[in-house]
């Protein structure tokens, strides 16, 4: 049996309220991260994962021993209702996220081409024929980094695509082996690397700087458990 539409709008407002009421509940009782044994819910995308998850986990490990973190999968579309209605207690994203009151700005990146050393060529920098004359990797809008696509497009530069993924991770494998290039933040360009026979080259074109920010909503200023968690995470990104 399917929930009517209306059953289902009635059902998010109910979860929201039961959030809020949680939220008001946890704002009169004491946390004390050392003793606490609570779940806390981060979305993350597969770079995020990479770039920050690591010394998110050292940072709450070090403060708060018996605390789980669950990462929620990136789906960049549906952040703003896991916000707004508690599914998630924080997102790290590289998109402005709809709907969220609080925002802290955590990294500074811009985009680059990661390729392989054997087609790099002799020269640092990297024209638009060879940037055009690659096979290409595209990554699926929803993790959140399709500025690149719309930049390209709006420029009318047409790219082979080779291969296209949901996810980043496989990236190093992916490029070393089958003599493919890709566009990702500086940042994880370093990462790969440092993986494999790879290489960096600044894109041809220009593309806009990003902000990579942790975002929350108001609701949850409620709470000290949730303010102790978003500090935390903004903390261990310094």
């Amino acid at each position: 049996m399917q929930p009517t539409l209306k059953a289902a709008e009635l059902f998010s407002i109910f979860r929201k309220s039961l959030n809020e009421i949680d939220l008001a509940v946890e704002d009169v009782q004491v946390f004390a991260p050392e003793t606490a044994a609570r779940i806390f819910r981060l979305c993350l995308s597969d770079l995020g994962e990479m770039a920050f998850l690591p010394a998110i986990m050292t940072e709450l490990l070090q403060k708060a021993p018996n605390v789980t973190l669950e990462v929620v999968p990136m789906r960049i579309e549906s952040v703003p209702d896991w916000l707004a209605h508690g599914t998630v207690d924080a997102a790290i994203a590289s998109v402005p996220i709809a709907g969220a009151a609080h925002i802290t700005v955590i990294d500074k990146e811009r985009y680059v081409c990661v390729l392989p050393l054997s087609a790099a060529g002799p020269s640092e920098d990297m024209s638009l024929e060879q940037f055009t004359a690659m096979r290409h990797v595209l990554i699926d809008p929803s993790a959140g980094h399709d500025v690149v696509d719309r930049v390209i497009e709006a420029l009318g530069i047409e790219r082979k695509v080779g291969l296209r993924l949901h996810h980043f991770s496989v990236l190093p494998h992916v490029l070393a082996n089958l003599n493919l290039a890709a566009i990702v933040p500086s940042r994880i360009a370093r990462m790969f690397t440092e993986q494999g026979p790879l290489t960096i080259r600044e894109l041809p074109f220009e593309v806009p700087k990003f902000d990579v920010s942790l975002y929350w909503s108001r609701s949850t200023l409620q709470s000290k458990a949730m303010r102790w968690f978003h500090e935390t995470i903004a903390h261990s990104l310094r």
